[in-house]
């Protein structure tokens, strides 16, 4: 099958991984740091890579930067680990999963990237996540918009989100294939207010519904994803995170997002404690649905 290097620091995680792609017919070489996963990838010249963001010496972000770079590496597909993938990811990896790990999702990526690099004689592998435009996603994001949410109680919500973030603004948002629409709010300026929502492309939330992972910015000012747009050059955002919210079915219909203007604010334990929150927020967003899943 495929000969897989896997640099993560959890040697609990490292040990699941391991067995699961070995037990699919790959051969797994792990690395417990990033200098190491760079030796062991020029020494094995590997068909995957998979990355911990985290790890002593070197992030996955520095060992993906590096790949990239190098002629002989730069077309070796990559997965990322994160509980908050940084917005640059996006460039460097060509799958992001949200930590805890789900070891058949790491699978299903792994097989799905092996089979796109073999097809494409050894290639880059194209992007992968879920378009904006897939019908049934839309008819998800629809039933929502349609269901007589609590607006007052989203608004709330919002606030005491904001208060348990420590940070000044925060959202519930679905997601259209062109529009962000604002479910519930508060912090927002006046003018977003008035306006219901923004264009798809001010706001990374698209990135997180799209990919259906977190995003966290630590300083819009410094990445290269949305310095300019209006959502942040205009309100004076400077630290941005975002998760996933789904519908019943699995279809990721919006985000549950937090914003501040000071860099910096929002780190991976913001976006865990978004994770925490994102039932009581679907539940008022639809509040006669039951099974939603969180």
């Amino acid at each position: 099958m495929a000969s897989i290097v896997v640099a993560e620091d959890d040697v609990d995680i490292a040990e699941l991984l391991t067995t699961v792609l070995s037990k699919a017919g790959h051969t797994v070489h792990t690395a417990t740091n990033g200098p190491a996963a760079l030796r062991m990838i020029g020494d094995a010249r590997p068909d995957l890579v998979v990355l911990d963001h985290h790890m002593p010496g070197m992030s996955g972000l520095e060992v993906a930067q590096y790949l990239r770079a190098g002629e002989a590496t730069a077309h070796i597909p990559v997965i990322m680990l994160s509980a908050a993938a940084p917005a640059a990811a996006r460039q460097l990896c060509d799958v992001t999963i949200s930590k805890p790990v789900r070891p058949k999702h790491v699978l299903d990526a792994a097989n799905d990237l092996l089979v796109s690099r073999s097809e494409a004689g050894g290639g880059a592998a194209p992007e992968s996540g879920t378009p904006l435009s897939d019908v049934p996603r839309l008819l998800a994001v629809s039933d929502f918009l349609t269901r007589p949410a609590q607006a007052a109680g989203l608004d709330a919500f919002a606030e005491r989100l904001a208060v348990l973030t420590g940070v000044t603004t925060a959202a519930i948002m679905l997601v259209l294939n062109d529009t962000v629409v604002i479910a519930g709010s508060y912090g927002l300026p006046p003018w977003l207010r008035e306006a219901g929502g923004v264009p798809a492309e001010w706001s990374p939330d698209t990135i997180v519904v799209a990919e259906d992972v977190p995003v966290l910015i630590s300083d819009t000012r410094t990445g290269e994803d949305f310095p300019d747009t209006p959502l942040f050059s205009v309100s004076g955002v400077r630290s941005y995170a975002s998760v996933p919210l789904h519908s019943g079915e699995g279809h990721v219909v919006g985000t549950l997002c937090v914003m501040d203007e000071r860099p910096g604010t929002c780190t991976e334990d913001t976006v865990q404690t978004l994770h925490s929150q994102r039932a009581p927020a679907l539940h008022l967003l639809a509040p006669a649905t039951h099974g939603m899943m969180s």
